[in-house]
């Protein structure tokens, strides 16, 4: 697990299980950490949302230098309330990510306003490929996105973070996959990331 992510996670009492437990949910390439935490997390404690978020780290999450830096990709799997409105969505990641940055960096970059965070949702014109093939899984959505931000962890710098996002809902559970990255959609991060979807979306139709 990233160490400066473990610390603020375990401040707050979040995490569930380190590593080689749950995060194994999501299958993802060799050197690539995880650990899932329960939601709302102690960060966002006003998050609406509730269950838990199983994470995998790319190799060079806490690397500026690398060409896969902050990127990883995590899954919530959550209550079946509330629904996973478009407005609800943009409304909880921007809690998760103001809560973040505001408990990383405790007051130590004065500047820094999170309540000033944004966050773009847009949906593509056609969805249906990233979307599990299962008739038990309905109101499915996708979007892609773009978070300002400012990441607080190794730069303490404004960051432009882009999205993918697909929710589901099935049986009495509700469903949010995200893949993250501040590089550009073409880059080479972006195929492993969608790798460790595309895995998790075939289990889930299995």
């Amino acid at each position: 697990m990233p160490r400066l992510f473990a610390v603020i996670l375990l401040i707050f009492g979040t995490v569930l299980a380190a590593d080689e437990t749950n995060s194994l949910k999501l299958a993802a390439p060799e050197g690539w950490p995880g650990e899932t935490i329960s939601l709302p997390p102690g960060f966002a404690p006003d998050m609406k949302l509730k269950g838990s978020e199983h994470i995998r780290f790319a190799p060079g999450m806490m690397k500026p230098a690398s060409d896969s830096f902050f990127s990883y990709a995590f899954v919530f799997e959550l209550q079946s309330k509330p629904d996973l409105t478009e407005a609800v969505v943009k409304d909880e990641f921007l809690k998760y990510y103001r809560g973040l940055c505001k408990a990383v960096l405790n007051g130590k970059v004065p500047d820094v306003d999170p309540s000033q965070f944004t966050l773009e949702l847009h949906r593509p014109k056609s969805d249906a490929k990233h979307q599990p093939n299962d008739k038990k899984m309905d109101a499915t959505a996708s979007y892609t996105g773009t978070l300002d931000w400012v990441e607080p962890f190794a730069t303490k710098k404004p960051q432009k973070l882009n999205l993918e996002i697909q929710t589901w809902a099935r049986s009495d559970r509700n469903f949010i996959f995200a893949c993250v990255s501040p590089q550009g959609r073409d880059a080479a991060i972006w195929k492993q990331l969608h790798a460790i979807r595309d895995d998790y979306l075939k289990k889930q139709s299995e």
